[in-house]
């Protein structure tokens, strides 16, 4: 009997070169008024030390009010849920393509997370940011 291969969320890597799925940053497609339950292959698991890269363009749109219970945020939370909505999205993603690297592999990091983003946003209401810190 062939063995079920276990799923697991997609990582995106840059320098981390540290022990598998350790600290960092879930990121989830969100849906407010459909209940749509997410696979774990339509995730994307970030470790701590590349979304150093990702987080200051994020800092910058806070404070957000949550949409599920209408909160303010006044910080992304590393160790929680941050539902972040489609509207704010463009405007980090903007931020983040118009962030000057100096390194290849870098911009290249930051371009794929920008797709992975964008890709996702074509269905969903946001994005949620899920941190393990």
């Amino acid at each position: 009997m062939a063995k079920k291969s276990k799923r697991t969320i997609p990582a995106l890597m840059y320098q981390y070169q540290g022990p598998q799925r350790n600290v960092g940053f879930v990121l989830s497609p969100l849906y407010i008024q459909e209940s749509v339950e997410v696979e774990m292959e339509d995730m994307l698991f970030i470790y701590n030390e590349d979304f150093d890269y990702i987080r200051p363009a994020l800092d910058r749109a806070f404070p957000l009010i949550d949409p599920r219970t209408g909160e303010e945020m006044k910080a992304l939370d590393p160790c929680w849920e941050n539902p972040i909505m489609k509207d704010v999205w463009a405007e980090i993603l903007s931020a983040l393509d118009q962030q000057v690297v100096a390194e290849p592999e870098l911009r290249n990091f930051l371009n794929q997370f920008i797709a992975w983003v964008r890709n996702h946003l074509q269905l969903a209401d946001g994005i949620e940011v899920i941190g393990n810190l």
